[in-house]
């Protein structure tokens, strides 16, 4: 399961019991993280939402209505902004402790080419013009042919936009992300998980990663892609 997928449960109910959910938190300690963020997080909302009213608080408003009333309501008022402003505290310290963990964009290629495995089944033999005006809103270009292109489009790579293509291999097709630089973010030069391999590099604007089987020459897609991809200053 990956992350945006994960968030996704998460958030519609913190308490789910999905079989999925629990095996992607005990293997990756980020998600476990986030999982109990939002435990804690429902359990004050809940704790918020049962204050209890004070005992007579509606007959002394009648009696005293006539001369209480714009009292009482900006005593409502402050509560309520106040309230507000917890939650939205505890939701701003949750997101700050979860944007500040590490992001493996090794990991993550791997869970995008699983998730997205349509990809690797379209021939839309996308021209380089086309590929260059998707680069272009990240400020690159391919500056020769880089071998017949299966699919190109953009795609939400841990919350940034990037590039998502796949193209020819030695043997077979290869998945090549173009990730714009992003804080917090980490990427191994070689990874694999047993079905898959990749190999990553950080270039000037943005991260190259390639995913493809076991057999693929990874090294050369590399230096083909790297020696064509030029972004400007």
């Amino acid at each position: 399961m990956d992350d945006l997928e994960f968030r996704r449960t998460i958030y519609a109910n913190p308490y789910c019991d999905n079989k999925e959910v629990k095996a992607a938190a005990a293997s990756d300690p980020a998600k476990q993280q986030f999982w109990d963020e939002m435990k804690q997080l429902d359990k004050a909302l809940q704790h918020t939402a049962k204050v209890p009213v004070p005992d007579g608080l509606a007959q002394r408003l009648l009696l005293k209505q006539s001369m209480q009333s714009h009292k009482q309501q900006q005593i409502k008022r402050r509560w309520h902004l106040s309230i507000a402003a917890s939650v939205i505290f505890m939701l701003g310290v949750s997101f700050t402790l979860w944007q500040q963990q590490d992001v493996d964009l090794s990991k993550h290629a791997l869970a995008h080419v699983y998730h997205d495995a349509n990809a690797l089944q379209v021939d839309e033999n996308v021209p380089l013009e086309q590929v260059n005006a998707k680069l272009a809103s990240f400020g690159g270009q391919f500056t020769d042919d880089i071998g017949k292109v299966y699919y190109a489009n953009f795609c939400d790579f841990n919350r940034v936009k990037s590039l998502h293509m796949v193209i020819e291999g030695e043997y077979g097709k290869v998945t090549v992300f173009v990730v714009p630089h992003k804080d917090n973010q980490k990427l191994q030069q070689q990874f694999s998980d047993g079905q898959y391999q990749g190999r990553g590099m950080d270039l000037q604007q943005a991260s190259l990663i390639m995913v493809g089987d076991n057999q693929q020459s990874l090294q050369k897609i590399q230096d083909r892609l790297q020696s064509r991809l030029l972004f400007s200053a």
